[in-house]
């Protein structure tokens, strides 16, 4: 029995536009399996909430045209799905987590009713039985005095509580695989602290698969086991998450890490990449990082390069690798 929960397979997506094609993402796999946290990283634009919309077939068609081999959830292909059969998915077996909590949340129902509809829905339970539920659900995150927190309404509550909220809300029904993008972008450093370690242990408790999308490396290592590295719509590294940080094999990893300011940095120097991710339009030609990269050569400028599995698993695309010994090529 495989011990894969979510297998995505060559996912493609663009969106059509007036001056062209907007190539959002490009032909990615990624694995995710029982229990697992993997993150999915990269800067803005990268295409990795488009990914995440993507497996939750909540992305509309149009405007996106969606290409997948196959999005397979705990041995069921999901793509086959009707919508109506995808609502029940939703909640149920996938959940997901986002980043905007004020926006994310209905700001003219309570929260606690919120939570009510998705036992009510799922569970068949009654609104008497889905607010004990809810009371639960809500004291499990961390949320004091539950009874009451659940009569507020959405602005009544701190950034963090409504984090909170959305994250009861995800685990409600103990879903096998949770995806949460951005989960605290809008929190403070200690608020975002608190809201990733209610998320970890209930993810570890409940035995839970996670897909955790962030940009942030810091965030990375406290809480993934696997990391995909995502750069313009395409993967160019896979690794455990410790191997990663020891040793990045991509020069993109290389300067996500570099970026990470350390306490124990003496040259007093913020280390960034070069300008900015290519516009989703407009790519270059090559390797989509080579006008950033500061190994990049005349075939990096020329021609993608592909994916190459190393024998310990790690993926990599660069034709110009860090502690890099050769492997196994992936497309």
């Amino acid at each position: 029995m495989s011990d894969v929960l979510l297998g995505l397979k060559n996912l493609k997506v663009i969106f059509p536009a007036q001056q062209g094609i907007v190539r959002a993402v490009e032909g990615i796999d990624i694995d995710i399996l029982k229990g697992e946290c993997v993150a999915l990283v990269g800067e803005s634009g990268c295409g990795k909430s488009v990914t995440s919309l993507a497996i939750m077939r909540l992305l509309n068609t149009p405007p996106a045209l969606i290409e997948v081999e196959s999005i397979n959830l705990g041995g069921d292909e999901i793509t086959k799905y009707s919508e109506n059969k995808m609502q029940d998915v939703r909640g149920k077996q996938i959940s997901m987590i986002f980043q905007d909590a004020m926006t994310a949340l209905n700001p003219v129902m309570t929260v606690g009713k919120q939570i009510d509809e998705v036992f009510i829905k799922h569970n068949k339970l009654s609104k008497k039985e889905a607010r004990i539920e809810t009371i639960k659900a809500l004291r499990l995150v961390g949320i004091p005095e539950p009874e009451s927190r659940a009569k507020a309404f959405p602005h009544q509550l701190s950034g963090g509580l409504r984090q909170r909220v959305l994250i009861a809300m995800a685990f409600a029904c103990m879903p096998k695989l949770i995806i949460a993008d951005e989960p605290t972008t809008a929190l403070d450093v200690t608020i975002q602290a608190q809201v990733l370690e209610v998320l970890r242990n209930m993810q570890k408790s409940h035995n839970v698969s996670l897909l955790l999308i962030t940009h942030d490396l810091s965030v990375v290592a406290h809480t993934a086991d696997t990391v995909y590295v995502m750069y313009s719509g395409k993967i160019v590294e896979k690794a455990k998450v410790e191997d990663l940080f020891r040793e990045p094999h991509h020069p993109y990893t290389e300067g996500l890490l570099g970026s990470i300011p350390r306490l124990s940095d003496t040259t007093k120097h913020f280390v960034q990449i070069p300008d900015s991710v290519p516009h989703p339009m407009f790519k270059p030609t090559g390797c989509y990082f080579h006008p950033r990269c500061k190994y990049a050569t005349d075939i990096c400028k020329e021609k993608m390069p592909p994916l190459v599995r190393l024998d310990n698993g790690r993926e990599i695309r660069c034709y110009h690798p860090i502690n890099f010994s050769g492997g196994e090529n992936n497309e």
